[in-house]
């Protein structure tokens, strides 16, 4: 079963085939007790969310200021997640121990030479996350438009 994780957004553009939708974003720290005596929560009243913009295949006939339902596969999300977490950790302790077990007796160096591996894997790490982050939103990966939402008229 191919589960997914939903959420309203409103057409903003249209554009052939395609529509750019804009979500609402949502801080995490809206709903807690202790919002006003929270770091977290003064930062995240300082930077002021904007709404992201995303390009969705149109699966139904949509006009610009309708909200639809976007649906992300949860498969997405978990490479995601592991693509933006564990690559770049990976990277970086594969560049590590490459400059501590080959390069610095190669070498001769030190510690430095460790370091500057380490650093050099991090960076390779962020730029694939880069890479691959871009192919993951085309196709099946990406967000889908689950449906149109018909606003509901209440009768007086």
């Amino acid at each position: 079963m191919n589960e997914m994780s939903e959420e309203l957004a409103t057409v903003v553009a249209i554009e052939g085939d395609h529509a750019w939708v804009e979500c609402e974003r949502r801080s995490a720290c809206s709903g807690c007790q202790q919002q006003s005596s929270c770091g977290t929560g003064t930062v995240a009243k300082a930077f002021p969310l904007k709404a992201p913009r995303l390009r969705v295949r149109l699966t139904a006939e949509v006009r610009v200021g309708q909200q639809v339902r976007l649906g992300i596969p949860q498969q997405s999300l978990l490479r995601g997640a592991a693509l933006v977490y564990v690559l770049p950790l990976f990277c970086l302790l594969a560049g590590a121990l490459l400059g501590q077990l080959w390069l610095a007796p190669l070498l001769s160096g030190g510690e430095g030479i460790t370091i500057l591996c380490c650093l050099l894997g991090g960076v390779l790490g962020f730029l694939l996350v880069r890479y691959f982050s871009n192919r993951l939103d085309q196709g099946r990966y990406g967000p889908q438009m689950l449906g149109v939402v018909v606003p509901v008229r209440i009768l007086p």
